[in-house]
């Protein structure tokens, strides 16, 4: 069991990001009326999930440290799912103060990496075309109003 306690698990990993997940959303929800159990207010549902992911962070914890679990050790994953995450994180971010060309500029080109396949060529006139018919699309055709740069 000392060797088991000395890696570093799925269900340690999990079980952190549980606890560290209601924490985030209990202190979100603490400035929201509970109301009562007939009546609810708006924090009570994020409470009460606050509280049930808390204790499924503590039991895959203590499942883990008690060997009660045979959790393999934890392998880094592979970064190409993240870049498209990313991507579209920074899409969010960065339209606004950079406008939506360059936003999703950075998110197709953060797809094509993670794609993976693909020639700078080919992410250039992807881009173009992409974001030429979202105008199209959304600026023209729908009227929606962007801010397209700076």
């Amino acid at each position: 069991m000392a060797e088991h306690g000395s890696k570093l698990t799925a269900n340690i990993l999990s079980g952190a990001f549980f606890l560290a997940a209601a924490a985030g959303l209990y202190y979100g929800a603490r400035p929201l009326s509970m109301g009562t159990n007939f009546q609810p207010g708006p924090g009570y549902m994020p409470t009460v999930i606050a509280a049930l992911m808390f204790a499924l962070g503590i039991a895959l914890l203590l499942q883990d440290m008690l060997g009660k679990t045979s959790s393999e050790a934890w392998v880094a994953p592979k970064m190409r799912p993240f870049l498209a995450v990313a991507g579209i994180a920074g899409f969010a971010l960065l339209i606004e103060p950079l406008g939506f060309i360059a936003a999703a500029f950075v998110l197709i080109v953060l797809a094509c990496i993670a794609y993976g396949r693909i020639r700078p060529v080919e992410v250039l006139l992807l881009s173009a075309v992409l974001i030429l018919a979202c105008i199209l699309i959304f600026v023209v055709g729908l009227g929606q109003r962007i801010p397209l740069l700076p």
